[in-house]
C-alpha cells in the first residue's frame, strides 16, 4: 500500500475539494420536507475515490463540518462525521481492496450504490433509535417514521448513484493533469539545477 504524503499541494487540493463539498450543500440543495437533496454525499464519494479513503474522509470532514457549523447543525457534527467515516471505510474495502482501484464503470457504480446504501441504512438506524429511546415509540413505529423522515436522504442517495460515475472521470482527469504538471515542473527544476552545477 502506497504511503500518502501530505505535502503543501496535496493539502491545497484537499482544502479546495472540502470547499467544493461545502458549496455544493450550501447553494445547490432542494428542500424536501425537513431535509433536502444535495450533491455533497456524491462529492464525498468522489473525494474518497480520487484522494483515497483517508484523505477523502479528511476533505469530507472539513467540508461537512463547516456546513454544519455555519447552518446551526453543530450538534449533528459527530454523527455526520461517523456517517462519512462509514462511507470512507466501505470505499476502502470495496474500491481500494476488492476492486483494487480499477477505474471500470461497473466498479465505480457499485461503489456509489454501496456508499448510498450505507448512508440510507445509517440514517434509518439513527432516527429509529431516536424515536425508540426519546420519542417513546415502538420499534416498528419508530422504523416507519424514520423511513418517512429521510426523504431527503433517499434523494441525495439517488443523486450520489447518478452523479458519481459522471463526476469521478472529470475530477480524475483534473487530478491526472495536475500530477503531470507537477512532474514536468520537477523535471524542469532538476534540469536547471544540473545546468547550474555544470556551469
Amino acid at each position: 500500500m502506497k504511503k500518502q504524503i501530505l505535502d503543501l499541494q496535496t493539502l491545497t487540493m484537499i482544502s479546495l475539494f472540502a470547499a467544493l463539498i461545502f458549496l455544493s450543500i450550501q447553494f445547490f440543495k432542494i428542500p424536501v420536507g425537513a431535509q433536502f437533496i444535495h450533491f455533497g454525499n456524491a462529492l464525498v464519494v468522489v473525494g474518497c475515490l480520487i484522494f483515497g479513503s483517508k484523505l477523502g474522509f479528511l476533505a469530507a470532514a472539513i467540508g461537512l463540518g463547516i456546513f454544519d457549523l455555519l447552518n446551526g447543525y453543530a450538534a449533528e457534527i459527530p454523527i455526520i462525521l461517523l456517517e462519512a467515516l462509514a462511507v470512507a471505510v466501505v470505499i476502502h474495502f470495496l474500491y481500494e481492496g476488492l476492486f483494487q482501484r480499477k477505474d471500470r464503470l461497473r466498479n465505480i457504480l457499485v461503489t456509489a450504490v454501496a456508499a448510498a446504501l450505507v448512508k440510507i441504512v445509517l440514517n434509518i438506524l439513527k432516527y429509529t433509535l431516536v424515536g425508540t429511546l426519546f420519542g417513546e415509540s415502538s420499534l416498528p413505529a419508530a422504523f416507519l417514521l424514520a423511513v418517512a423522515k429521510i426523504t431527503g436522504t433517499f434523494g441525495s442517495s439517488l443523486a450520489t448513484v447518478i452523479a458519481v460515475p459522471i463526476l469521478y472521470p472529470i475530477f480524475q482527469q483534473v487530478r491526472k493533469a495536475h500530477k503531470q504538471r507537477r512532474t514536468v515542473k520537477s523535471r524542469d527544476e532538476s534540469t536547471i539545477s544540473i545546468n547550474k552545477e555544470t556551469v
